[in-house]
């Protein structure tokens, strides 16, 4: 939820909000599976991929791109970064900021998609407890992968390295080719850029809400440790198709959200399960 033009904010538990979040759309069972235990990173160029297989998520290390990584969407400046890590032999990883208040997330978040750079992002403003009115009360800090195609019939194996708090990351599945600019898949991020505009409906019985394009959503928990550990979800793959044979297409969205600070993300994959 957003502060709307009232001022006031509409505070949902985070758990209420991922239930809403996955509502009308298959998940996979359990609706929260755990993620294999943390195991230390394999190395410093982050977590091997099963039994040879290709990593099928482009840029999942975030070596390449400019000023942005590459094949993911848009850093913002101020709650998403790509940046060295400490250990050179690691290169470029995610750094995300939920510490940031939600009111001048979306005001900088509107810049963004008008076309504002990460570069010039705007001090981030002093925060006070309790912080329900940051992002990491709020929103979390949103960050997609592009589109990568997927097989009916097929599993596949989410795996990624992780400093910090712990994390929600979901495998999300698409019928057809989804927009990837920035913000698009974010109901309350849409409502307030059409509130800013002018053009929302009124908050009213009947009004239309957001509907999300995705038609399947899978989820595993990683992160819980102020060292790189690679996480992954080993003993049940994600199966797009299983129950939704429409899906071709699926993006990863990495979630920080709670508590407020700082998180680290490196070495995404995704590879096809093969069963023995």
């Amino acid at each position: 939820m957003f502060q709307s033009s009232t001022g006031i904010f509409v505070k949902i538990s985070l758990a209420l909000a991922v239930s809403l979040g996955a509502w009308l759309v298959a998940t996979d069972e359990p609706a929260l599976p755990p993620a294999k235990d943390g195991l230390p990173a394999k190395s410093p160029g982050g977590a091997e991929s099963e039994a040879g297989n290709v990593n099928l998520l482009p840029n999942g290390e975030f070596e390449s791109g400019d000023g942005s990584p590459a094949d993911w969407q848009s850093i913002d400046g101020l709650s998403s970064f790509w940046v060295d890590d400490d250990d050179p032999q690691r290169g470029k990883v995610m750094k995300f900021d939920t510490d940031v208040l939600q009111s001048q997330a979306y005001k900088w978040w509107e810049q963004i998609v008008a076309g504002a750079k990460a570069v010039d992002a705007p001090p981030k403003l002093p925060t006070v407890e309790p912080k329900y009115d940051t992002l990491a009360g709020l929103d979390g800090v949103w960050f997609y992968s592009d589109y990568v195609p997927v097989e009916r019939n097929k599993a596949y194996w989410l795996t990624l390295d992780v400093k910090g708090p712990e994390i929600m990351v979901w495998l999300i599945g698409y019928p057809e080719k989804p927009d990837t600019t920035f913000g698009a898949d974010q109901g309350a991020l849409q409502q307030f850029l059409q509130e800013s505009k002018g053009t929302a409906e009124p908050q009213k019985r009947g009004r239309r809400a957001f509907i999300h394009k995705y038609t399947w959503k899978g989820q595993m928990k990683a992160g819980g440790s102020n060292e790189w550990k690679t996480y992954s979800r080993r003993e049940m793959p994600f199966e797009p198709t299983k129950n939704t044979p429409n899906v071709r297409y699926v993006r990863v969205l990495v979630y920080p959200y709670w508590p407020p600070g700082l998180y680290y993300v490196d070495s995404v994959k995704l590879v096809e399960y093969r069963k023995p």
